[in-house]
C-alpha cells in the first residue's frame, strides 16, 4: 500500500464491532486522477477484521470493508461512542480552477463525512463515492463562476464542466455532513463525554 503524496495512515479501532479495524488511505497527489478507480484504492476508507487474518495477511486494494471512497485526505477518524457511526474530516485539494478562474483562494472547503457503521446499523449510502477527484465542496459559492445552483456545502465539478463531469453529477455524489472553511486542514476529531459534541482540531494552511 504504497503512496507517493499522502505517506500517513490514519487507523481506528472500533469499540462497537470488536475486531475492525478501520484504515484511511489517501490520494497520491493534490488531483489524484487515479482515485476515480475502486481498483486503485487511494482515497478510500476500510474496515479489516484483524480477528481473522491469513497467512498473507490484507490487501488493501482487494479486501476489507470499504466505509467510502472519493475521499481526499481523510487524516481524522472517530467512532461515535453511542451510536458506533464512523466519522472523517478530510483535507480538500488546493490551486484549484473552474471554467478557467482560479477559486482557490476560498473554495474548496474541508469536510466532515459521515462514512456509516460496523457494528450491523444499515446506512444506505455507506461504501458510496464522496466526489473526490472531480467533485469538491463549495466554501465561498459567489466567487464560483455558474453558481446558480451552489450553496454552501454543494458539490461543485472543479475545472471545465462537461457531458460527463458536471455540477449534475457532482449532485448525485454523497455530500459532506459539514463543510469547513477552506484551507483549514482539519487533522482529528474526537467526541466529548456526552457524545453530544464533536471536537475537531486544524492545521491551518500550509
Amino acid at each position: 500500500m504504497n503512496t507517493d503524496d499522502h505517506t500517513t495512515r490514519t487507523l481506528l479501532l472500533s469499540q462497537k464491532a470488536n475486531g475492525m479495524l478501520v484504515v484511511s488511505r489517501g490520494s497520491t497527489s493534490n488531483v489524484d486522477t487515479e482515485a476515480e478507480l475502486l481498483s486503485s484504492g487511494h482515497s478510500q476508507v476500510k474496515a479489516f477484521n484483524i480477528q481473522n487474518v491469513s497467512e498473507n495477511g490484507y490487501d488493501f486494494n482487494a479486501d476489507g470493508l470499504r466505509l467510502g471512497w472519493g475521499l481526499r485526505n481523510s487524516v481524522g477518524l472517530v467512532e461515535h461512542p453511542n451510536t458506533g457511526g464512523i466519522y472523517s474530516v478530510e483535507n480538500s485539494v488546493d490551486q484549484i480552477m473552474r471554467e478557467g478562474k482560479d477559486v482557490h483562494q476560498d473554495n474548496p472547503g474541508e469536510e466532515m463525512n459521515f462514512l456509516g457503521y460496523l457494528n450491523g446499523t444499515q446506512y444506505e449510502p455507506q461504501g458510496s463515492n464522496y466526489g473526490y477527484p472531480f467533485c469538491f465542496s463549495a466554501w465561498a459559492p459567489e466567487e464560483l463562476p455558474q453558481n446558480n445552483i451552489i450553496k454552501v456545502g454543494t458539490q461543485f465539478a472543479m475545472g471545465n464542466q462537461n457531458s460527463t463531469i458536471n455540477d449534475t453529477y457532482c449532485a448525485n455524489q454523497t455530500p459532506p455532513r459539514l463543510t469547513f472553511q477552506a484551507h483549514m486542514a482539519p487533522l482529528d476529531i474526537k467526541f466529548n463525554n456526552s457524545a453530544a459534541e464533536a471536537w475537531v482540531t486544524f492545521h491551518g494552511s500550509w
